[in-house]
């Protein structure tokens, strides 16, 4: 009975135990680390960790976290340990009494043995005579690794301050975050280096970094205070520390200028084996990046930021994660305006734009932003790039300026603390006035990304200046959603290639809304400079040569030209914006093209549009051989959809039309089914034209006939006997009249 009620008793307490959150009513306000006897051979170390600790609501029993190390020890400063327990990651101290909310104590453990690593994440580098901590894991779910080296309460939204006593042979440095507040040499081959961080910082930004280091260091003149800038790397790289690092003060200059004062000790990067990472004045530098010379400055650039993003306002939690890594990759572009220019930055970000609205069409990669599955915490492309282009286009559509405020709002507010992406979007609101919650809505909460089209339905005269009027359409590619507070640049061009922007907003799926210009405009374009996150990609040149433009499957060929030509090619993710309603004809339903050209002198100008039955381009139409494909056009939104001169090669899986002299309009892929274009099965037709789809020669009823195109332009006349020669028609449909009766057949 007695066995039996003390097992009852240790399940009990086992299932009470992993029941608990780890951290679960406590506050974790400091953590006082020691680590010593390092193991190079056989990857161990031994530690004691103080943690000073405020209790939020009455309990006896702690939860804290520690992985692959042993404790073999554990005492509080207050309260006597009847028992603690390691079950996996969890290390469950229970006390004597119930200590009450409000209480502080300090917990004692110590601990040693093993250290965990994994593919990127851990105690790393053991036996190459360095070991160094990267604060998460790849792998690892929750991806916080601050608990393999010391026990903790290991997530993002309980911060502490820390004290680092690192003892090591005196063969070696031991570096760790804050700063360096003395070295004692123990007089027994050993040194012990006590670094204090006196930040609240989450557990994964803290770090230590052991080895054979020397240091390179200089003084940044910050806004407020001169702030160390330290490089430790190892010896045979110094020389390439002032090449990589030339630029670093003319970076902490533009993030102080732009985010305000620098928020930690020291401006502190170390070379490591492997990756890059964030950790508090302790950034570590993947060993390739110290090269000599820039051509890696973004991960300097990246990694200072996340001072800011990430380390000072860190998100609450890794579903948010684009609030540290979009914001630091952004931030890695933004530095190239201060450093080298606009221009720089501006190519920089509208590549990745184009790259990520690329990686958005695949139907998988609908992900809200702020919503990321655990195993794609860290992906380079739903987190980093897109965060980045994301926070770019939400640049553009507060203004620069505003942007900026509203960023120093948000770090002030939440300073060494942690936010959603609803925090995020109150403070810009807050700080700016300008209200955020249609933009967070279209670009942050929802999965897919927004479709803008303008359309110039008039143009007159108005004085000196010109009326526009024009219609904007918003469509959102992915799941459903009507954009509120859509805001986006249109660009205005005139014959003379003349350019205007202007800014223009509404509410909902469609709008009309009027412009005075002061001069007449021929086109506009939404996002002509590609600033911004939207379902399309688009391409500009203006040929003063002979060239080609590609954008996807749309490639135009200038043969000739005197003097320039203008060009833009708009490819669409979404159909057109309506349907010509014409019989047998089934309009795409995933793009269409906006082309634009403008000569200066005489041009030669042709197109060579794809067609493929492949997903992700023409398969949600071209399903079968019975599917012809044909090419589609209108000059504008008053224009019908209509076949135009062309000439067609390849099958239905695969194939290409040709435009001879490719003008200004939009363009877009249709199919007819070659069946219902035949014979009906149930009702003869009034009348039958064969061989359908033709070569080049029909045959049919005899009499006087009459052939147009889809727009009802008469291309033919005469009198049939027999047969009739179309060959000088191009490829596509067409209807034939004799004796009053209609049949449309097909040119291949």
């Amino acid at each position: 009975m007695k066995k039996g009620g003390i097992l009852l008793l240790v399940f009990a307490f086992i299932g009470f135990a992993n029941a608990q959150t780890p951290g679960e009513n406590l506050d974790a306000t400091h953590y006082e680390i020691r680590l010593w006897d390092f193991d190079f051979t056989n990857h161990t170390l031994q530690g004691e960790t103080f943690i000073d600790l405020t209790v939020t609501a009455p309990t006896d029993t702690f939860v804290l976290e520690l992985k692959s190390l042993t404790v073999t020890d554990a005492a509080t400063d207050s309260y006597g340990v009847t028992n603690f327990h390691q079950d996996g990651d969890f290390l469950t101290i229970v006390v004597d009494e119930t200590v009450s909310a409000g209480e502080t104590l300090t917990l004692d453990i110590r601990y040693g043995g093993n250290t965990f690593s994994e593919t990127w994440g851990g105690v790393e580098w053991w036996g190459t005579g360095y070991v160094y901590t990267l604060g998460v894991g790849f792998d690892s779910q929750p991806h916080n690794l601050g608990k393999t080296w010391f026990p903790c309460i290991d997530n993002f939204t309980d911060k502490a301050t820390y004290s680092l006593y690192i003892t090591v042979t005196n063969d070696k440095k031991a570096i760790c975050g804050g700063l360096l507040n003395n070295t004692f040499d123990n007089g027994d081959g050993t040194t012990t280096w006590h670094w204090e961080t006196p930040q609240e910082i989450a557990t994964y930004h803290i770090s230590f970094a052991i080895g054979d280091y020397e240091l390179w260091e200089d003084v940044y003149h910050g806004i407020e205070r001169d702030i160390p800038v330290q490089v430790y790397a190892k010896p045979a790289q110094m020389g390439n520390v002032p090449g990589t690092f030339v630029h670093v003060k003319d970076i902490a200059a533009f993030y102080e200028e732009n985010f305000g004062p620098y928020p930690f000790n020291r401006i502190g990067y170390i070379s490591t084996g492997k990756g890059c990472m964030e950790s508090t004045d302790n950034i570590a530098m993947a060993s390739s990046v110290i090269n000599g010379n820039t051509s890696e400055e973004e991960y300097v650039a990246h990694e200072l930021s996340h001072m800011y993003f990430g380390n000072k306002v860190t998100c609450s939690d890794a579903k948010d994660m684009w609030l540290n890594e979009g914001m630091a990759q952004f931030c890695g572009m933004f530095y190239l305006a201060g450093v080298y220019g606009e221009t720089d930055f501006q190519n920089a970000i509208s590549s990745t734009t184009s790259a990520i609205t690329n990686w958005c069409k695949q139907e998988e990669h609908w992900i809200p932003l702020n919503n990321i599955p655990l195993n794609m915490t860290y992906d380079n492309n739903a987190v980093y790039n897109r965060g980045a282009v994301i926070a770019n286009t939400m640049m553009n559509y507060m203004g620069r300026e505003n942007f900026l405020t509203g960023l120093r709002h948000y770090l002030d507010t939440y300073a060494f603390g942690t936010v959603s992406s609803e925090q995020f979007r109150d403070a810009l609101t807050e700080a700016t006035g300008i209200d955020m919650a249609g933009f967070f809505d279209t670009y942050v909460f929802t999965a897919g990304m927004p479709h803008y089209n303008v359309n110039l339905i008039n143009v007159t005269p108005n004085g000196a200046q010109y009326h526009a009027r024009i219609q904007m359409n918003y469509w959102h590619y992915g799941p459903s959603h009507v954009g509120q507070n859509n805001r986006v640049e249109v660009t205005f061009v005139s014959s003379t290639g003349q350019r205007h922007t202007e800014w223009v907003g509404w509410d909902g799926l469609e709008a009309e809304l009027d412009l005075n210009l002061d001069f007449e405009p021929v086109a506009a374009f939404v996002d002509f400079y590609n600033r911004s996150l939207d379902a399309k990609l688009d391409n500009n040149l203006t040929a003063t040569a002979p060239t080609v433009l590609n954008q996807g499957k749309f490639k135009t060929l200038v043969n000739s030209v005197s003097d320039s030509t203008v060009l833009r090619i708009e490819d669409h993710f979404v159909g057109p914006d309506n349907d010509p309603e014409l019989p047998y004809l089934t309009l795409s339903t995933s793009h269409f093209w906006n082309f634009y050209r403008n000569d200066f002198g005489d041009a030669d100008v042709s197109a060579q549009i794809t067609f493929s039955n492949s997903l992700g381009q023409d398969g949600d139409i071209i399903l079968t051989e019975n599917d012809s494909a044909v090419l589609l056009y209108r000059a504008n939104i008053h224009d019908t959809w209509h076949t135009i001169p062309y000439t067609q090669e390849g099958n239905w899986k695969l194939g290409r039309f040709t435009v001879n002299d490719i003008q200004s309009g939009q363009y877009t892929i249709g199919v007819i089914d070659k069946i219902l274009w035949g014979v009906n099965e149930n009702t003869a037709p009034a009348l039958r034209v064969y061989p359908n789809p033709t070569n080049g020669v029909i045959r049919g009823q005899n009499g006087k006939y009459r052939i147009t195109n889809l727009s009802g332009q008469t291309l033919l006349t005469g009198t049939t006997h027999d047969q009739i020669d179309v060959s000088s028609l191009p490829s596509g449909v067409y209807f034939i009249f004799i004796n009053g009766k209609t049949q449309k057949f097909i040119i291949q």
